[in-house]
């Protein structure tokens, strides 16, 4: 066995090891900071290869990635996020969410040293509450397979069940050797379902299987291994806990040996167990707080709260199907084309832009009703932000009214020169100044100021600033806006900086190029610049960029990301 990293340890570059959080015969599991989100909290998985080969390494590394491309596309809220897979040191690391909550193993834990277990109306909300995030993940195509108690966690913030621990990552480490593993093999823990045992394929009615399962878990305070009956090979349960009939109907329906025979769905297990909620809930006593707090109510989300996981930009048709990010098969996703950009008259700040349609994929939810807990719809949309290629604008920069502020060679509308002391013109000055300082081309500062301004002003475009003193508001709030802008561009070093406006594609396809040494492939790339760009632009979330504009912040935050983690 390896000895753990000790804290302090440093992870590709930006990882820092807090402490040992776990270990199990799938590796260690560390809690992290993410030093480049503000010392975010995380989860890192460590595999340790008994083959140390490098280029085996990498091979399994690419395995893992095209294997569990979908777990980087998830986004629900009650399932961790899954950020990147990394080697380092003859290791892989597997980084996700920290979630600040205890797992419902532990709760029964607890609850048992002081004679208790979880009542059937806890054990009806936590089943309620996780209905629906099956359904997401059902409808995605993809099965958990490792349910349990120690698989769901009550999170502490709202208290809802978050699912954990992927059955589909324990299958890759077995499949590709990942870790080494027990010399008599890997010992399931009862809550699977009978067909992983002989063979058969997982459906989703596996996953209700192991849902049923611990439920029989927290109600009884009993493993299913000792609940097993050889002879029937079903679960004997109905002495150790006195239900309501009909939800201990629908229990054994979900744990029965034959798939076909269950339940062939979350939502037909919620609708079943919808008419009885009422009645077993409001029966209840009084329960801890920790386990059965008020259902929160909930809003459909807007698909763009809670960006900031691996949604990757996806790129024209003409980048390799491996390459494009968290793509699950060697099919490219369609694309879009730019549309033409549209001739502006601009009034101080304004030039011709393209304006890009925003890619939607279907919001899907599911509601249940349960008496007086109120279930509400969870929306999650998966979206992406879409780079297109469109055409170089044409070079018309900003009219201002001061032409002193105008760059040399820049086309504007003839005004009258204002005296260097008005608001306008000190407002311009000091954006110029902090433009020079800064080393970022003051062209590209116009545009992205541009798409900010019109953002906000829509009903401008086309429209001239006029010469009346209630028109410099306008003109300082364009360069109060450009001053913040150049603030966030700070945080990027001088050498990228100064390239902003003259990124294109093929420099990051040069990038990573075999044999220019780079360290990721484009998926991990794409993660680390998205997270990265979503801290400083949230209000992009969800929009396509422009190539010209904060597409080119995107490129440099990219190039940064790939300088930093060079040896």
């Amino acid at each position: 066995m390896h000895d753990p990293l000790p804290p302090g340890s440093l992870l590709f570059n930006r990882y820092c090891i807090a402490g040992l959080a776990g270990q199990g015969h799938f590796g260690l599991t560390y809690l992290a900071q993410d030093q480049k989100r503000f010392e975010e909290r995380c989860i890192v998985k460590e595999f340790v290869p008994p083959d140390q080969n490098p280029d085996l390494l990498e091979m399994r590394r690419q395995s893992f990635h095209q294997s569990a491309a979908i777990l980087y596309e998830l986004q629900h809220p009650q399932i961790p996020r899954f950020n990147i897979l990394f080697a380092q040191g003859n290791r892989l690391y597997l980084v996700r969410d920290y979630i600040v909550g205890k797992s419902y193993g532990a709760l029964l834990t607890e609850r048992q040293a002081e004679g208790q277990s979880f009542s059937q109306a806890e054990v009806m909300q936590l089943m309620l509450r996780s209905l629906p995030v099956f359904t997401y993940l059902h409808r995605s195509g993809l099965i958990h397979q490792n349910i349990s108690p120690h698989s769901l966690i009550l999170r502490h913030h709202d208290q809802l069940p978050v699912l954990m621990d992927f059955g589909l990552v324990k299958q890759l480490v077995i499949q590709l050797h990942l870790h080494p593993l027990p010399s008599d093999g890997v010992i399931g823990d009862g809550y699977e379902a009978p067909e992983f045992h002989n063979g058969g394929k997982p459906s989703p009615s596996a996953d209700l299987y192991s849902l049923a399962a611990t439920a029989i878990a927290l109600l009884t305070g009993k493993e299913p291994q000792e609940l097993y009956n050889r002879r029937t090979r079903t679960l004997d349960w109905d002495a150790e806990v006195d239900l309501q009939p009909d939800f201990a109907r629908i229990l054994k329906q979900m744990l029965h040996a034959n798939p076909q025979k269950r339940f062939g769905s979350a939502v037909q297990v919620a609708r079943a167990l919808e008419p009885i909620a009422t009645a077993i809930i409001h029966s209840s006593q009084s329960f801890p707080a920790a386990t059965v707090a008020p259902m929160p109510q909930r809003s459909l989300q807007s698909p763009l709260q809670g960006w900031g996981m691996p949604t990757a930009p996806q790129f024209p048709a003409s980048a390799p199907a491996s390459d494009l990010p968290f793509a699950r098969s060697a099919s490219p996703p369609s694309f879009r084309a730019a549309e033409s950009p549209q001739s502006l008259k601009s009034p101080n700040p304004y030039r011709k832009k393209s304006k890009g349609k925003q890619l939607t994929e279907d919001l899907r939810a599911s509601a249940l009703l349960v008496g007086g807990v109120a279930v509400l719809a969870i929306a999650v949309s998966l979206r992406t932000l879409n780079w297109v290629q469109t055409q170089p604008l044409p070079p018309k920069t900003p009219a201002t009214n001061a032409s002193s502020a105008v760059p040399k060679g820049s086309t504007h509308s003839t005004q009258p020169t204002r005296d260097s002391s008005s608001p306008e013109k000190a407002s311009l000055d000091s954006l110029k100044d902090r433009q020079k300082q800064l080393g970022v081309d003051f062209q590209f500062v116009i545009g992205l100021t541009d798409e900010v301004f019109y953002t906000k002003h829509p009903d401008l475009k086309g429209k001239q600033i006029s010469e009346d003193s209630s028109q410099l508001d306008l003109q300082n709030e364009w360069a109060s806006m450009g001053t913040d802008l150049l603030s966030k561009l700070e945080s990027l070093s001088p050498e990228v900086r100064g390239k902003l406006g003259t990124y294109q594609r093929s420099d990051y396809d040069k990038w990573l190029a075999p044999g220019n040494g780079a360290s990721l492939n484009a998926r991990e790339l794409n993660v680390l610049v998205n997270k990265r760009f979503g801290d400083l632009f949230p209000d992009q979330k969800g929009k396509t960029l422009s190539p010209k504009t904060f597409g080119q912040v995107w490129y440099a935050i990219a190039q940064e990301e790939l300088r930093n983690l060079k040896p």
